[in-house]
């Protein structure tokens, strides 16, 4: 016996129920209350069958509904209710309903009757002209063979109603049904869309903005606005309302502090393709700032209170203003410690006046008690915890902890880097735990291409910079090609002995045929370094002293009576250098850095006492500053000043002069839409160098997808000198043009350059034309 909805007790005391399809579960339960009041006895179920199903196995729903033989059933009958609402909730079945009867031996025997749902067989889509099927399918998100409900069916309609209106159809009307079954009783899905034309919008009013003019109150609404004259814009509820608060968040910021909109509406033209709405705003009164006081500091004085609030009395009253007066507050009491620091502010009005007053519970600060770090697979910990100036035991700082995160991630061997500061019941103390997620930070090349400065060039290459995760660098680079062949093979220990000494070494041998010049370069030399970070003028500095000796002969000369009567620089030397360097680095990032300075020396001594046939002094001065400028735009200003000179007799080496032009990575100058190391002095021979040199780099660059792909503009001017009187910055080789910069694993950074030198015809005689600089590897231009 059954009952399609509703309770009825059987002959046997069964309540028979199916809520599902004709009456919720709420009221079944409900009805079940006066039969279980009727004094039935617990029965015990002997048999259980399952009925109706096609493609559900009966094990999974005997398992779901929780019924079994055997079991006994409560005076109230409560297991039966929980058997429908657990089946009908695996989301297979359109009706669910149980039966019971007694057999014999007086048990009772139970028969679950389930209805199942329509599976799917496909979505079929219906006058669908403006949005692709495949779009609207990936929105869904359906699967053939699944279970289809009336929920589905719906949150199919709203999903594609939802794409339509994204788009601007917001008249668009969607139904959906079943089909026909298919031989494998499956259901195709119709969705029929009315499309209905693309609605603009036309205008934005607003009504009742005397204070602020509506054009303003217009630009404040990014998303929701009409896109020209002629073109209407596109219209989106979430943006909208969006957009909404932002025009009170302008109203608050401007003085208006009780602004509000009051109401808003919607409304179309007569042909249904234009959209216009209407907002009333109520603007209140316009505040000032009145008496700005403070209590409760004793850590941080008067003085320094009145610089963190900027708010000031007598100005129009800012909501933003006071947002980040307490924010500065807040952020002074946690960067000294007192991380449970509360600042309480207090807005007091008298009139169109508004008196701020600060209230500060400084608490106790709070100590470190242990810095975790987690995710560094390779890397390992004692490498990060060396550039950490959060240590346990110390008074937390939250502006430690920033530098500390700042030198992880200049390390470059991570993608990511988070803190998570967790402080106990009493915030007393605190645990910081430091999130990283490893890169690949090794690259290899292997490969063939063609540049301006190597010709045709093959490469071999391994750079790793994180070697066996100990921080170490090795790098190895075999170039070799028909204007240059080169061979490098170089290693770095940053902390040596677990100490910030650095210790470096490398060895060289590199041919080169420039494009200015009637004969090659052939040098073979090797290096050592050793560096130390340093406290003075502050930690973002460091200093380093090396030897390098290196022998070098200049061959093939074009003009026998060149090679024969060879200028002094061209000369084979052997070279014996001592070399230091102070460098201060406080970029935000090693790569596609946005704020912070550059600043190097490096000053050279050749000769002398140091053995060798030739002696020289040179110095080159690089100076780099970053800039925010808008959105994720960053501005870049870079200067290098290069001098050489020769004493005891001696003239400055070919080898150690300045030719810029192009992308040179290892004397690190930059100056494209010039061919490599075409620019400087020339006499009847070729380019013969410069010992003065000034360059001068500007690059605005915005990242496409970050950390992966920037673009940028640049400006480049430049140009090398036989004498420091003959500098000036009316003689400088300028171009300008664009690139692109790719962060690709295993290879690193990819770099293109397309450039237009404007001083083309002075340099080489050449027409100014467009040229094109490659790069690859860790470094950046």
């Amino acid at each position: 016996m059954g009952v399609e909805g509703g309770c009825h007790v059987s002959p046997f005391g069964i309540p028979i129920l199916s809520p599902f399809r004709s009456i919720s579960l709420l009221c079944a339960l409900l009805l079940l209350l006066p039969c279980a009041a009727s004094g039935q006895t617990a029965l015990k179920v002997s048999k259980i069958e399952v009925a109706g199903n096609v493609s559900v196995e009966e094990t999974g729903i005997l398992f779901n509904s929780g019924l079994s033989e055997g079991m006994t059933l409560s005076e109230d009958r409560h297991e039966i209710a929980t058997a429908i609402r657990n089946i009908y909730g695996m989301g297979m079945f359109d009706d669910v309903r149980v039966e019971g009867e007694r057999d014999s031996s007086g048990g009772l025997k139970l028969r679950v009757v389930v209805k199942e749902l329509p599976k799917l067989d496909k979505l079929v889509l219906q006058g669908n002209k403006k949005i692709k099927k495949d779009k609207v399918e990936k929105a869904v998100g359906l699967a053939p063979g699944q279970f289809l409900s009336p929920r589905d069916e719906q949150r199919v309609k709203n999903q594609v109603l939802d794409l339509y209106r994204k788009e601007g159809y917001l008249l668009t009307e969607v139904s959906t049904s079943l089909g026909e079954a298919t031989p494998k009783g499956r259901h195709p899905l119709i969705a029929r869309v009315e499309e209905g034309p693309r609605v603009k919008l036309r205008a934005v009013h607003f009504h009742g903005s005397r204070a602020i003019p509506a054009s303003r109150l217009q630009k404040q609404m990014k998303k929701t606005r009409p896109k020209g004259f002629l073109r209407g814009g596109d219209f989106n509820e979430a943006e909208f309302r969006e957009d909404l608060r932002k025009v009170v968040e302008h109203y608050r910021k401007s003085g208006y502090r009780d602004a509000y909109v009051a109401s808003d509406s919607l409304y179309y033209s007569p042909a249904k393709k234009d959209l216009f709405i209407d907002i009333s705003v109520e603007e209140g009164l316009l505040y000032h700032f009145g008496k700005i006081t403070w209590s409760g500091n004793k850590i941080i004085d008067d003085k320094e209170m009145a610089s963190l609030v900027v708010a000031q009395q007598g100005e129009v009253y800012s909501q933003e203003q006071f947002d980040k007066s307490r924010e500065q507050v807040q952020a002074q009491y946690s960067n000294i410690g007192h991380i449970a620091a509360v600042v309480a502010p207090k807005e007091s009005v008298r009139g169109d006046t508004i008196d701020l007053h600060f209230n500060v519970e400084e608490k106790d600060p709070s100590k470190i008690r242990m810095v975790n770090i987690t995710g560094n697979i390779k890397t390992k910990d004692r490498v990060i915890r060396r550039e950490l100036f959060t240590r346990p035991g110390q008074t937390f700082s939250r502006a430690l902890l920033e530098r500390s995160l700042r030198n992880v991630t200049l390390l470059n061997y991570f993608n990511n880097v988070e803190p998570e500061v967790v402080p106990n019941e009493d915030l007393s103390q605190i645990d910081i735990t430091l999130k990283v997620e490893e890169k690949s930070t090794g690259t290899a090349s292997v490969g063939a291409g063609f540049s301006g400065q190597g010709g045709l060039v093959g490469t071999i290459g391994l750079s790793i910079p994180n070697f066996m995760g100990n921080g170490q660098l090795l790098d190895f680079n075999w170039e070799f090609g028909t204007r240059l062949s080169q061979f490098r093979v170089g290693f770095q220990e940053p902390w040596l002995f677990n100490t910030p000494t650095s210790l470096s070494g490398s060895m060289f041998r590199i041919a080169r045929s420039y494009i200015a010049t009637d004969f090659d370069v052939q040098s073979i030399g090797a290096s050592a370094q050793v560096g130390r970070r340093l406290r003075w003028p502050d930690d973002y500095s460091r200093a380093a002293v090396g030897y390098g000796i290196e022998q070098t002969k200049y061959v093939n000369f074009a003009n026998d009576s060149l090679r024969v009567n060879r200028p002094s620089q061209l000369r084979d030397n052997i070279t014996s250098r001592l070399s230091f360097t102070f460098a201060r680095d406080s970029r935000d990032l090693p790569q596609f850095a946005t704020l912070g300075s550059v600043f190097s020396y490096t000053g050279s001594v050749a000769g002398g006492l140091l053995g060798g046939n030739i002696n020289y002094h040179r110095h080159t001065i690089d100076n780099s500053f970053y800039f925010p400028l808008f959105w994720k735009v960053a501005l870049s200003f870079k200067q290098q000043v290069g001098l050489i000179a020769g004493f005891r007799g001696s003239t400055a080496p070919f080898n150690e002069r300045f030719t810029p032009g192009g992308v040179d990575l290892i004397d690190g100058t930059v100056l494209r839409g010039y061919e490599d190391r075409s620019i400087g002095p020339r006499d009847a021979s070729g380019l013969v160098g410069g010992r003065a040199m000034l360059i001068y780099n500007v690059e605005a660059s915005f990242p496409v997808v970050k950390n992966q792909v920037h673009l940028l503009a640049f400006v480049d001017a430049g140009n090398a000198w036989e004498h420091t009187g003959e500098i000036s910055l009316f003689d400088l080789r300028r171009s300008a043009g664009f690139g692109v910069r790719i962060f690709a694993p295993v290879v690193g950074i990819l770099g293109f350059d397309f450039g237009w030198g404007f001083d083309r015809r002075r340099v080489d005689g050449q027409p100014v034309q467009m040229i094109t600089h490659f790069q690859f590897g860790p470094q950046q231009f």
